[in-house]
């Protein structure tokens, strides 16, 4: 009986301590995206700075040559891509009032034709909700410009924190793995090494592939003549990391500013979309990829459509490794429970 009382007694101290400690790290929610933002970059950095360690450098000289490499190219890649950019963005700003002009000249158009009253009425509703959804995009990308800013100080420690991780990294997991039970150490060992597996080969295959892809839509719309090439591959790039629909909605904006243009630009466009993702579905992606998430297309679409409901945008972009990282934990969890 007493055995029994100091097992609930040890129970009920362990969940206080684990609320306080969760209630303890929301309030400097703040403080911990710096140590988050780090130990993100350090899990991308870890394995390049093995392999410049194994050429005899020292940990810490091998984590100042990646970094030298990384700024090096980022500044170089910035110094070409910003001002390109810049210029894209401005002349958007500037094309945005013509087609609202011109959208308003299509209502005065179909007002003048002799068309029901009702049909009218339908057609003036989508032409606001278009307005409305293209203000909407913009007030996001500015408001998410602000949000970044805010976050400036967190992103400019991140790589010092990182930095740190990663000189010590074998020191913080053995030490907190010595936390742990030899059995308990060896079973998240092991889980932890399955995550591992599966964040490997999404990161090293879709972001490959989403480069090639915004690499090859900014080129067909350089080429066919569309308005901010540019910024049509960035976001091809960015959508293409999204599975199922993201060649979708990275075509839309491509297609419709070359319709823009002229109807036969939109319609090299749409082909040029077309030909792109057919060749990023049924070649580049099953011979980069495969099927190493291991996950039925039916859980993918589900994750996508639950991450884009509970997180919009980004969402979307993190639903599938999030959902091939639980299914891990879960199914590590179902077989304990069944053992």
């Amino acid at each position: 009986m007493r055995t029994s009382f100091h097992k609930i007694a040890r129970y009920i101290l362990f969940l206080v301590v684990l609320a306080a400690t969760i209630y303890f790290l929301y309030l400097v929610r703040e403080v911990l995206f710096s140590f988050a933002a780090a130990a993100v970059l350090a899990y991308l950095l870890f394995r390049p700075v093995l392999f410049i360690e194994s050429k005899g450098v020292k940990r810490a000289v091998a984590i100042i040559i990646l970094y030298v490499l990384l700024f090096g190219s980022a500044a170089s890649l910035l110094a070409f891509a910003i001002p390109g950019v810049v210029t894209e963005l401005s002349q958007l700003t500037e094309m945005i009032p013509q087609y609202a002009e011109d959208a308003k000249e299509m209502s005065t158009r179909v007002d003048d034709l002799n068309v029901p009253g009702e049909v009218k009425k339908i057609f003036d509703e989508n032409m606001k909700k278009i307005n409305s959804y293209v203000y909407e995009g913009l007030r996001g990308f500015v408001a998410s410009l602000y949000s970044l800013l805010g976050k400036v100080l967190a992103i400019i420690f991140s790589p010092i924190l990182a930095f740190y991780i990663l000189n010590d990294w074998e020191k913080i997991r053995d030490g907190t793995l010595q936390l742990l039970s030899p059995k308990a150490r060896r079973e998240i060992t092991g889980v932890f090494n399955q995550i591992d597996n599966v964040l490997l080969e999404f990161l090293k295959g879709h972001l490959l592939v989403a480069i090639l892809v915004g690499i090859a839509v900014g080129v067909a719309a350089w080429i066919i003549g569309v308005k901010l090439p540019l910024l049509l591959g960035i976001i091809a790039a960015v959508t293409n990391l999204i599975p199922y629909f993201g060649a979708f909605m990275g075509g839309i904006p491509a297609v419709a500013l070359a319709l823009s243009k002229s109807m036969s630009a939109g319609v090299y466009m749409l082909i040029a979309v077309v030909a792109i993702q057919q060749i990023e579905g049924n070649i580049i992606t099953p011979k980069i990829i495969g099927d190493k998430l291991g996950m039925h297309p039916l859980l993918i679409v589900f994750s996508i459509l639950a991450g884009g409901k509970l997180l919009g945008f980004w969402g979307l972009l993190l639903a599938v490794p999030l959902t091939a990282v639980l299914k891990v934990i879960i199914s590590w969890c179902y077989l304990k429970i069944v053992e």
